[in-house]
């Protein structure tokens, strides 16, 4: 059973953006649902699983320690978990999810953010130049449950760029595969097999 949930991860990742669209509501119950003990009796549709989300800043932003970095154009926000009012994602359905986060520094300052995760460090981005502007990204993976929260905080003071109509720092992050149990109950994903190295 481990080897088919691999092989269904596969052929998804491989597949062309419209068959992934129109498979995600047949992929996730025959992969993760079956794999985890289930029958086939759960159905996970794309709108009441599927989380994705990215935003982007269209002003000069000068951060203090602490301060939230609120991202104020949203250009995808599936399953509601971004909120651009305070530039906070809460997380609407458990599971893995992948954050994308890179900014544009105003001429001359730094750029120095972390990633939380429930008001706990994880990563950081970090740029700096002595003339012109400078550019700094991060990526990280992390498993969430339902209600945890993912957000970009400020680090010292920093300068991030952004116009109206040139949008150079985001925030993005999306779902990589949802934790669905024996009864659709969340729950950790089956185990995938070692690894080697």
């Amino acid at each position: 059973m481990k080897f088919l949930v691999c092989l269904s991860l596969f052929s998804f990742a491989v597949s062309s953006p419209l068959e992934q669209v129109k498979g995600i509501d047949n992929y996730f119950p025959t992969s993760f649902v079956r794999a985890a003990g289930n029958h086939g009796h759960h159905h996970v549709t794309p709108t009441d699983k599927f989380v994705g989300f990215s935003a982007g800043l269209t002003k000069m932003l000068k951060t203090n320690d602490t301060d939230l970095v609120v991202y104020d154009r949203v250009f995808l926000n599936m399953g509601n978990g971004y909120d651009s009012s305070s530039g906070v994602f809460t997380c609407p359905n458990a599971g893995t999810y992948a954050f994308l986060v890179h900014g544009v520094s105003t001429a001359t300052s730094q750029l120095n953010l972390d990633i939380y995760r429930n008001n706990n460090y994880t990563v950081s981005v970090f740029a700096h130049v002595n003339n012109g502007y400078a550019s700094g990204h991060q990526s990280i993976i992390l498993q969430l449950d339902q209600q945890d929260t993912v957000f970009v905080q400020a680090r010292g003071v920093s300068a991030l760029y952004g116009q109206r109509n040139e949008v150079y720092s985001t925030f993005s992050g999306f779902m990589v595969v949802p934790n669905i149990g024996r009864t659709g109950i969340v729950t950790t994903p089956p185990p995938m097999g070692n690894i080697i190295g």
